[in-house]
């Protein structure tokens, strides 16, 4: 019986711990703030990269 106590509430604190981290990202707009972060240097890089049509119908 303990080990089935230690599992449920091994269960049910991981799920309010994942909970608390997606309902801070989602209240703070935490992912949009990360991809402004991220949108210079990816244009930068991909603007490089040689471009090829994969297409040979076009």
């Amino acid at each position: 019986m303990d080990t089935l106590k230690k599992v449920l509430i091994g269960t049910v604190s991981a799920a309010v711990g994942f909970f608390a981290v997606t309902f801070t990202v989602y209240f703070f707009n935490l992912d949009s703030k990360a991809l402004t972060l991220l949108e210079e240097p990816l244009l930068k890089h991909y603007e490089k990269v040689d471009k090829q049509k994969t297409n040979k119908n076009l």
